[in-house]
């Protein structure tokens, strides 16, 4: 797997410099431990639908192409921040120190049951077995308008994980005394020619708590659907 960051003006860039080691195994195996979830979610799922309708790659639509009926080969979902500070379970990472370090993760799926009523006779994870996938994460600064990509490739083995995991370290320069407040955006394609495979996040899990304000009810962790992902960067 290989990193590569850009600024708006398309140059290489630094993401808060590197991350420590002992800090970056740390996020690599929480982002491992929460990729073995959502695989023990998905195939819970994937049997249930399986068992209702007879259709065993009949999953609720989401963004993600090719898609036929309610049969979705292929998508992408993210987290908000996360900032690995104390012990677990660890303090909610929307706001952020400058300088501090905070991870968002982006996690591809690829449908690993046939369904030939929806043409997948041969289901994804063997079509795309060996082949590159790009996951991309756009960091949008709305406080400044500057923008920064950051993106990581891969190649599948010969059968495609049926998900995959790309931690993200965030920039997070300091502000100034204005505070930065910046809006992420993920988007997951098969790199190869003709593979029609792409799909951009609609959900994120939120791992902070929204205790709510005057008429607003609060909300608890949890799945977050057709909202912006976003967080906030301010001068310690």
């Amino acid at each position: 797997m290989t990193t590569t960051v850009t600024d708006d003006t398309g140059t290489l860039a630094a993401a808060n410099g590197a991350a420590s080691q002992p800090g970056l195994d740390q996020a690599e195996q929480w982002g491992r431990d929460y990729a073995d979830k959502i695989r023990a979610a998905a195939t819970e799922r994937l049997s249930q639908r399986s068992h209702q309708n007879g259709s065993s790659g009949a999953v609720q639509p989401h963004i993600g192409e090719p898609t036929v009926g309610q049969y979705v080969a292929f998508d992408v979902a993210a987290t908000s921040p996360v900032q690995f500070t104390g012990l677990p379970p660890y303090q909610p990472g929307k706001v952020i120190a400058a300088g501090e370090d905070a991870w968002l993760y982006a996690y591809g799926w690829v449908n690993p049951t046939p369904s030939i009523p929806d043409g997948f006779a041969v289901p994804p994870v063997i079509q795309l077995g060996g082949r590159q996938w790009r996951i991309s994460l756009d960091l949008f600064n709305i406080t400044s308008g500057a923008r920064t990509q950051l993106v990581q490739t891969g190649t599948f083995g010969p059968v495609a994980d049926v998900v995959i995991v790309a931690p993200f370290l965030l920039p997070t320069p300091d502000p100034g005394v204005d505070s930065d407040v910046y809006e992420a955006n993920v988007t997951f394609d098969i790199v190869d020619r003709a593979q029609p495979y792409a799909a951009f996040a609609t959900s994120f899990f939120d791992f902070d708590d929204d205790p709510g304000f005057l008429f607003v009810p609060p909300a608890a962790e949890g799945w977050r659907h057709e909202l912006p992902n976003r967080y906030l960067v301010y001068q310690r």
